[in-house]
């Protein structure tokens, strides 16, 4: 009867360790996916939005010189150098993620720069400096939108870490609930065998 008494304690033991075991497999396989998800957003923030905002300003840049050119009425072939810098951030910028307003926005920067080339040199000042406005609207709202879309990933990201802490929480309480319940069961039926041992 003692050895059968011994081998259900072993079996329970067994059983606890086992669940024990599961709960800290599948919290383990949560925590990776939170912190997959972290990564993604910091990679994305840094590459999408925050390389974006730096073309962005860039860009920006290089229109205020046209404008100062402009006024100054400086030679063609300085524009042209300031038109092949901006097309140049304009193809690295396609390369970034961009959501479906910020690709509206950004299409009509394309087309505003394009009609800016084409005018200059063959329209007056005037009509120029409309085309120049045009363009530094676009790339004030595209500036904004990278502001939003980090302020909303860093947002995914807090809400990911959050939830990953209150798992790590739950699992630390339920842990030494499971050792409360495996110590009870163990030492109540080690005491419960004992007793009946002693009453034989």
């Amino acid at each position: 009867m003692s050895k059968k008494k011994s081998f259900s304690n072993r079996v329970n033991i067994g059983f606890a360790l086992i669940v024990v075991f599961l709960l800290v497999f599948a919290t383990n396989r949560i925590d990776k996916r939170h912190f997959e998800t972290v990564q993604d957003t910091l990679t994305t923030v840094y590459n999408d939005r925050v390389l974006a905002q730096d073309y962005v300003y860039k860009m920006n840049n290089i229109i205020h010189q046209k404008r100062l050119q402009l006024q100054n009425s400086n030679s063609t072939e300085n524009q042209n150098n300031l038109n092949r810098e901006f097309a140049t951030l304009i193809d690295v910028f396609s390369t970034t993620k961009l959501t479906p307003k910020e690709s509206k926005t950004f299409k009509d920067l394309q087309q505003n720069f394009e009609t800016l080339k084409r005018n200059e040199g063959k329209v007056d000042n005037q009509k120029l400096i409309e085309n120049i406005n045009a363009i530094e609207t676009d790339l004030d709202n595209l500036a904004l939108i990278q502001v939003s879309e980090s302020k909303y990933k860093v947002g995914i990201a807090q809400k990911s870490l959050d939830t990953n802490n209150l798992m790590s929480t739950l699992e630390i309480v339920f842990l030494v609930l499971i050792g409360v319940i495996v110590q009870f069961v163990v030492f109540h039926r080690v005491k419960k065998s004992m007793i009946k041992e002693v009453e034989d």
